[in-house]
């Protein structure tokens, strides 16, 4: 089957190079409507942490203020 022979050559050219521009444009298309919601998941899953990290973190800090805060007034 030799489709290339019934096509000239004045039109094959820009055929070829509009179709490898619409597969790279429908690629970058199919991956950034799969990364949005796999980074719109992992933020909303790092700022639990962090809001757990600083959650634990602040009872530590008050605990060492007032340790600190009861040696101050016996002095």
């Amino acid at each position: 089957m030799q489709f290339t022979s019934n096509i000239p050559r004045i039109i094959a050219l820009p055929l070829l190079l509009v179709i490898v521009f619409a597969c790279v444009i429908l690629s970058s298309v199919f991956f950034a409507i799969l990364l949005i919601p796999m980074a719109i998941a992992g933020f909303r899953f790092w700022r639990r942490v962090k809001l757990a990290q600083r959650a634990t973190r602040g009872n530590v800090i008050d605990a060492e203020y007032t340790v600190i805060d009861k040696r101050q007034n016996e002095l």
